[in-house]
């Protein structure tokens, strides 16, 4: 069956919901490092106990996000195309999307990336953490790894793409799915603003908290 191409926005619209959802969530849980280890350890216990429920969370969030890069690297290649056999009309007009939509390819590839080492430096590594002797578990392990200045600044630029890339994302779910209008596009602007911010912020202030309090 061929999916059209308003199908596949929509499959990226819907894909992006979910990982925005994803991210607040993981966001909220993050920030329970503030509060110290026996809650952050508590919070990852919780998930952890969950046991095949977050097996299929995983599974579905993995889903989402293969499906959202697959059908976003299609639509980018049909744009491309298509903007090529219009060239010679618009040869000398000058872009006026905004700086987040036209850095989305790079935001994309360093989230990717992000994720990969994401991935090793916490899902999959052995959660020991050991501050000034004592082992910690996964908040050591947090501590530690952000806590040196070259995986700090990686992750806060991560996060600074993770911000552009909803900026974009958000209100463009509502455009896909036709809930944008002339009446609501300046709400669901701002609104989408004010998410980018507010998740690069939120995320970006757990390593320069560690960096300065560890």
């Amino acid at each position: 069956m061929k999916i059209s191409t308003i199908q596949k926005k929509q499959i990226v619209g819907i894909t992006g919901l979910a990982m925005v959802g994803f991210v607040l969530a993981h966001l909220s849980g993050n920030f329970l490092i503030f509060k110290g280890p026996e809650a952050f350890n508590a919070y990852a216990k919780f998930l952890h106990d969950l046991g095949g429920l977050l097996w299929v969370m995983r599974i579905g969030i993995l889903g989402s996000f293969l499906l959202h890069i697959f059908f976003t690297i299609q639509l980018v290649i049909a744009n491309k195309k298509a903007r090529n056999a219009r060239y010679y009309k618009y040869k000398n007009h000058r872009s006026s999307s905004s700086l987040a939509t036209q850095l989305m390819p790079l935001t994309g590839t360093i989230i990717f990336i992000y994720i990969i080492f994401h991935l090793l430096d916490f899902t999959l590594a052995e959660k020991v953490g050991v501050i000034e002797g004592i082992d910690y578990g996964l908040f050591g392990l947090v501590v530690n790894v952000l806590g040196n200045p070259i995986h700090a600044a990686f992750y806060i630029i991560a996060m600074i793409c993770v911000g552009l890339h909803m900026f974009h994302a958000f209100q463009s779910v509502f455009q896909t799915l036709g809930i944008m209008s002339e009446r609501n596009q300046h709400q669901i602007t701002m609104a989408s603003q004010l998410l980018g911010i507010a998740i690069t912020l939120g995320f970006s202030s757990i390593p320069v908290y560690i960096l300065f309090n560890f």
